[in-house]
């Protein structure tokens, strides 16, 4: 056991698989990497290696943060069919069991709800490594995601939650409350740590001019169907072409089942609509950032939506289901996957009253200093063994019906 009011150093792992998770974690593993007491590795593997989803592990490279190991396990041409999402994930299990048998880390950060993560927090439950996991307790009623964030609670030892409702939550699954901490979302802090590109240095960065209403466009596949992922992004096409005055930056999509395919369906559209439009496969934390508080609106079905976009005074059209279950601001305005009812919210969102209201509303999320809280728990809980944090025991909730 090490003795916490020692020197000793605290060895931790956090692993990042895409340009939006890196995104969210960044100012978190820039605070570990700067305490001394912490000697915190940066693990990238995913999307972040693959040259079709942009080489974003060069953007990771950009922030000046080191990089411990590069972890490659996606293959030429996967990416695109439910069967390469086995595949990957495979390959992760694979590659991070190896690395955590060679490295032994106390603890591995995770976040959120992608398939690669469950595969690496499963070669770490197989290596003995504990987990400490990011925003769990959230719903997301409509994909796959939601049973795979749920599932990496069951695996984590620690559990690092973004609002309250998401702790009871994650309490309610059985996990001891002692080991839960509501800590707000961690891409709030980045949000207060940014360095804002202007309109001029942000059009000048994408060779790319606009004009007003902006709207910053993320669609992802709907990962349920896949006869419904074919079809899911034309009642939003169809809607955007009813704006012919507006401005579109289009965000590629994940690394998802479907995801080349909904990529090269935007591009095709792209180059013939009379809209102006901008596709681009990433923009990286600052760009990205700077895109949506210039924006009028941000559209689309991502988690950005709901949770950094308010944060920034942003309206958000969220279409679907995809986000089905988290909670809203004031500022979101949801609406289904079809062509009038996107274009309905669309109006909404651009209205000047709207854009009043966004402004005003509050984040649901925390004010911006999970980093640090996140920090403090950890320098408290690493004082106890890998053995004692793995072990981990089941809490009923107290009265529970029969």
């Amino acid at each position: 056991m090490i003795d916490q009011n020692s020197d000793a150093t605290l060895t931790i792992a956090v692993v990042t698989a895409t340009r939006a998770e890196f995104g969210l974690m960044r100012r978190l593993i820039e605070t570990l990497q700067a305490h001394p007491r912490f000697d915190c590795k940066l693990w990238v593997t995913g999307a972040h290696l693959a040259p079709e989803q942009g080489l974003t592990v060069h953007e990771i490279e950009q922030t000046g943060l080191r990089i411990d190991a590069r972890v490659p396990i996606v293959k030429p041409g996967q990416g695109d069919r439910d069967l390469d999402t086995s595949q990957i994930a495979a390959n992760a299990l694979q590659a991070f069991g190896t690395l955590f048998c060679q490295h032994r880390p106390q603890l591995v950060v995770v976040l959120g709800d992608r398939y690669e993560m469950l595969a690496v927090a499963c070669a770490a439950l197989f290596s003995q490594v504990p987990i400490a996991h990011l925003h769990g307790g959230e719903v997301t009623e409509g994909a796959m995601d939601e049973a795979i964030r749920h599932a990496l609670t069951k695996l984590a030892s620690l559990h690092f939650v973004a609002a309250e409702p998401y702790r009871r939550r994650v309490i309610q699954m059985g996990e001891p409350p002692e080991r839960v901490w509501n800590v707000g979302a961690p891409g709030l802090d980045v949000i207060r740590h940014t360095d804002y590109l202007s309109k001029t240095a942000l059009s000048e960065a994408l060779n790319w001019s606009w004009q007003d209403p902006l709207l910053v466009v993320t669609y992802h596949p709907v990962t349920w169907s896949e006869n419904e992922r074919k079809a899911a992004v034309q009642p939003l096409l169809d809607a955007l072409s009813l704006l012919p005055q507006a401005s579109i930056l289009w965000t590629s999509a994940n690394l998802d089942a479907g995801g080349k395919q909904l990529n090269q369906q935007i591009d095709q559209w792209a180059e013939t609509t009379h809209l102006n439009v901008k596709r681009v496969t990433s923009l990286g934390s600052q760009r990205y950032l700077s895109a949506l508080r210039l924006a009028d609106a941000v559209v689309g079905n991502s988690s950005s939506g709901i949770i950094e976009a308010p944060a920034l005074g942003v309206p958000t059209v969220n279409i679907g289901a995809r986000q089905d279950g988290r909670l809203r601001a004031q500022s979101i305005v949801d609406c289904a996957a079809l062509p009038e009812a996107i274009s309905e919210a669309l109006n909404t969102a651009l209205s000047p009253d709207f854009q009043k209201q966004a402004r005003e509303a509050e984040s649901v999320y925390g004010s911006g200093q999970t980093a640090e809280s996140v920090r403090d728990v950890l320098l408290e809980v690493l004082t106890q063994s890998s053995a004692e944090l793995a072990h981990k025991r089941f809490y009923d909730l107290p009265d529970w019906p029969l």
